[in-house]
């Protein structure tokens, strides 16, 4: 999970004090010639995040501007990078950091100089030099995080319980999961991986424990579920059809569910695919057309059963990086269950793995 930057010491063992005068309560500014651009006061690298998300919503950029940061370690100097920071001021500088400044061309300054900063995320991304690659890792760290405050989840499970035919399916099962977070789950067949996303979707009652997802003030479902080949049908039906599935118990007017039903299928890149027939489409289409059905149906928690297990290398690169992008882009919480994550790029996923109905982090599973 995230971490506050811890206490740092440099090289000696010694605890430098930070720049600027101790009162200002600022961890992080941009300024303009002396003008202050962005500033922000929050613990870790919030700031860092909020100064992304600031410059995507006003379409400012950091050309001609420096950057104050208090402490800057080597995963922020990635952030910095991915934003085009060249100025830069801190009162505290970690060792690490500096290659990555110095092989991007940021001039920097600083008040001390550390050997390492005691921070998680720091030892994750020691050799990472990607910072895209860091972005996605640090956002779904803050994520995870996020999930802490129950006001923060897209979904909850406590204590968990499921029994069948006898058998225990689902053993003392928690987790919590915060919105825009993806989380990868994989185990043996028979473990309990698709009876874990049935009981979250509310198609399998726990025996004991309780599942919350996020709530909708109209009572629509906020939760959406594809599986290998999400829709089978032996009639004719078009790709847009499919898509309108999702808003046909929707309490709205015609004219709403027909824009929610354009604006799935745009987002989803479906729109060419509208008067295809469904059962014409390749699996790759088809599992884009059933994800427009979820989001018109407004889900806020995307729930994909094996959802690449039909597809080729590229349709399966594809479908990932659609639902990284509604993750992204829209905070849309995704699970999902696979047995193929060997083959996908895993920075920006929490890994979970269950077995003999038990939920736990891949670094604690057998």
């Amino acid at each position: 999970m995230p971490d506050e930057q811890g206490p740092v010491a440099d090289a000696g063992g010694r605890t430098p004090g930070g720049g600027g005068d101790p009162r200002d309560a600022t961890v992080l500014r941009l300024s303009r010639s002396g003008t202050v651009v962005f500033a922000s006061s929050r613990p870790w690298l919030h700031p860092l995040l909020d100064l992304t998300r600031f410059l995507e919503t006003t379409g400012e950029t950091t050309a001609d501007c420096e950057l104050y940061d208090k402490i800057v370690g080597r995963a922020a100097a990635l952030l910095m990078v991915r934003l085009g920071i060249r100025s830069l001021r801190t009162g505290i500088m970690s060792e690490r950091a500096i290659p990555v400044l110095e092989a991007n061309g940021v001039t920097w300054h600083a008040d001390a100089r550390v050997e390492r900063i005691d921070c998680l995320t720091e030892d994750i991304l020691a050799n990472e030099t990607d910072s895209d690659t860091a972005y996605r890792i640090i956002r779904a760290r803050a994520r995870a995080a996020a999930a802490r405050d129950p006001a923060q989840c897209a979904l909850i499970l406590e204590n968990v319980n499921l029994t069948r035919g006898g058998q225990s399916v689902l053993q003392d099962v928690n987790l919590r999961v915060g919105r825009g977070e993806k989380i990868l789950i994989t185990g043996a067949n028979g473990a309990g991986k698709t009876t874990l996303l049935k009981t979250i979707l509310g198609s399998l009652s726990p025996m004991t424990g309780s599942v919350q997802v996020s709530a909708d003030h109209t009572g629509e479902s906020r939760t959406g579920y594809v599986n290998q080949e999400s829709v089978s049908v032996s009639f004719p039906i078009s790709a847009q059809e499919v898509v309108a599935i999702g808003v046909a118990a929707a309490r709205a007017s015609r004219g709403e569910k027909e824009q929610r039903v354009h604006d799935a299928m745009a987002v989803t890149r479906c729109t060419p695919l509208a008067t295809r027939m469904y059962a014409t489409l390749s699996g790759g289409e088809k599992q884009r057309v059933a994800i427009a059905r979820c989001l018109a149906q407004n889900a806020r928690v995307l729930l994909l059963d094996e959802p690449t297990a039909s597809l080729d290398t590229d349709g399966k690169r594809e479908l990932v990086s659609l639902v990284e992008r509604l993750a992204d882009d829209q905070e849309i919480t995704v699970i999902m269950v696979t047995h193929e994550f060997d083959t996908m790029d895993r920075s920006g996923w929490r890994h979970l793995v269950i077995e003999d109905g038990a939920l736990s982090t891949a670094e604690d599973a057998p």
